[in-house]
């Protein structure tokens, strides 16, 4: 699964976006938000779930999924089938779509890392505040940097 979590690990391992620079001037190293990233989705019960799980419920039914691969790869290509597909969770989707709010209300037509930034700390209710929080740092004026910075 993919949670709001991964998208700030994400954000704090790329250097060559404008998330990823100003969270490291900020201190946040991709170590840290790896760290954080674990603890907080292990407190929330949140534990990587093995594909093993539910490629075997599919044998339970009679579908080989490595046989489904190899027709697959052979029909539209090597690794254009993956299963299972990594599922969003209902946070990080709501952080994507403050992510092209936030660009949009900016007047992007793209979504780049300091709109995904923005929109992990768009909402109070959101796990973005509590993951920047946990991290050291102060969400309202990591919002207040990232908007500077944008407006140049």
């Amino acid at each position: 699964f993919i949670a709001a979590a991964h998208l700030l690990l994400g954000l704090a391992g790329t250097g060559d976006g404008l998330a990823g620079q100003v969270l490291a001037e900020q201190g946040a190293t991709p170590e840290q938000a790896r760290g954080v990233t674990v603890e907080l989705l292990t407190a929330d019960g949140l534990t990587a779930a093995s594909a093993a799980e539910p490629v075997e419920a599919l044998a339970t039914i009679g579908i080989d999924v490595d046989d489904v691969r190899r027709r697959a790869d052979e029909t539209f290509g090597h690794g254009k089938f993956v299963f299972p597909r990594p599922a969003y969770i209902s946070e990080a989707k709501r952080a994507i779509e403050r992510s092209v709010g936030e660009a949009q209300a900016l007047g992007h037509d793209y979504v780049g890392t300091e709109h995904m930034l923005l929109g992990l700390l768009g909402a109070d209710d959101a796990p973005g505040p509590r993951l920047v929080t946990a991290l050291g740092l102060d969400p309202a004026e990591l919002r207040r940097i990232v908007l500077a910075r944008i407006a140049g």
